[in-house]
């Protein structure tokens, strides 16, 4: 018995470390099949490229983008502004646009100057004379994000494409300069109003040239309590439709640089959402009654184009047009581009990549090659329900936006005018 219950005994241990073997096995084996993915691994699986060639965009990269651009109502370009190679891809999407019955071009400029470059370009074939005539007057453009030479190629391709120019932002600070003008010609150039628009607008560029050469002196300020400016103003008649929104728009913009000018960034960045929340909404309703489902591209700085919480911790633009895509049981698709680097007059190209981003975008970009990169954030987002995810950076990137765009190695815009 006691030789027995010793063989028992050994036979026990055995099989408990056999057990605990294949116990160890099994936990193991998935892991074998199932590596944990580095930020990199991900990021290299799930980058693409593709490039432009006289306007024809091909390649992986964009097939991919044209796929989402069939299945949405809006597409929102989040951009760095005055990158040459920015417009260049932006006018390379417009037939992809175009074929997918897009027909509503949204840009971050005031509604009223976008009639008006709409006009210059239908009836001048050009904004270089209206860009010098500005420039010449106050030292500044008239239309911001609009006095690049490649951007007017962009602009025109969307109007012989028949997009009508939406206009969502506040007016520009230049704006009332040609939109006093724009008031006289409406008034049919009245000789009785004349004596006070030629008063209101020495005093608008006085008040602007003063702005432009002293940044703490509140043009908007002066402007809104301006006697020469509210004289002029009703002067006009204000039951003429369009009279009536220029002076109301001239209005709010002011009040949205005012309070700029008092410090109140908050209230200023929160007056200027609504605004442009305002804008869309007025013109997505009147493009309705025409259209059941107005699709919409737009194009505006990075920072407001994102989905959820933008970088200033403000539901922006971007968000505001998802949840109407939502609303709608549509899609909207958000992407970010900026140049990878910038080119030298000397030749020489200087990195635009982040210090931060540097490990994620060095091993994918070749900055020396005319590729563009798209990185499928969504998809990268996706694989972060499986693997880890700690990098803040690309967590910034994943959940704001469906794409990420990087240009190759770009020049600025050219200047638009003679300065």
């Amino acid at each position: 018995m006691p030789c027995n219950r010793i063989i028992f005994k050994a036979l026990t241990t055995i099989m408990k470390k056999t057990i605990s073997i294949l116990i160890i096995q099994i936990i193991l084996i998935p892991n074998l099949y199932s590596q944990e993915k580095t930020e990199i691994d991900l990021i290299k699986e799930n980058t693409f490229y593709f490039e432009i060639n006289e306007n024809n965009a091909s390649g992986a990269g964009f097939d991919l983008l044209k796929k989402e651009i069939e299945k949405a109502q809006f597409v929102i370009l989040g951009e760095e502004h005055f990158s040459a190679k920015i417009s260049e891809f932006t006018n390379s999407i417009v037939p992809t646009l175009t074929a997918n019955n897009f027909k509503y071009f949204a840009a971050e400029i005031g509604p009223n100057s976008a009639d008006e470059i709409s006009r210059l370009i239908q009836n001048q074939k050009s904004l270089y004379p209206f860009n010098t005539k500005i420039n010449n007057l106050v030292g500044d453009v008239p239309v911001p994000f609009f006095d690049g030479k490649e951007d007017e190629v962009f602009l025109k391709s969307f109007l012989k494409n028949d997009f009508k120019i939406w206009g969502l932002d506040q007016e520009y600070l230049t704006s009332p300069i040609f939109l006093m003008d724009r008031l006289f010609e409406l008034s049919n150039r009245s000789e009785k109003i004349e004596p006070y628009y030629l008063i209101a607008k020495e005093f608008v560029i006085s008040e602007i040239k003063k702005g432009r050469q002293n940044q703490k002196y509140k043009v908007f300020t002066s402007l809104l309590n301006s006697s020469e400016v509210n004289h002029y103003l009703k002067k006009l008649d204000q039951s003429n439709k369009e009279i009536n929104k220029i002076i109301v728009d001239l209005k709010k913009s002011s009040e949205v640089y005012k309070l700029r000018e008092d410090n109140n960034l908050y209230e200023s960045i929160h007056k200027r959402l609504y605004l442009m929340q305002e804008n869309f909404i007025d013109y997505y309703n009147a493009a309705l009654l025409t259209d059941s489902l107005p699709k919409v591209f737009l194009k505006i700085g990075g920072v407001h184009a994102s989905k959820g919480k933008s970088l200033h911790n403000i539901y922006d633009i971007g968000n505001f047009m998802m949840e109407i895509a939502n609303y709608n049981k549509r899609k909207s698709v958000h992407l970010l581009i900026f140049p990878s680097a910038y080119l030298n007059d000397d030749g020489t190209i200087s990195k635009n990549i982040d210090k931060e981003d540097e490990d994620l975008f060095n091993p994918i970009i070749d900055f020396n090659s005319n590729k563009y990169t798209i990185i499928d954030l969504k998809s990268i987002e996706k694989s972060s329900w499986k693997h880890k995810i700690e990098g803040k950076s690309l967590k910034d990137y994943m959940y704001r936006f469906d794409y990420l765009i990087l240009t190759p190695a770009s020049r600025q815009t050219e200047l638009n005018y003679k300065n």
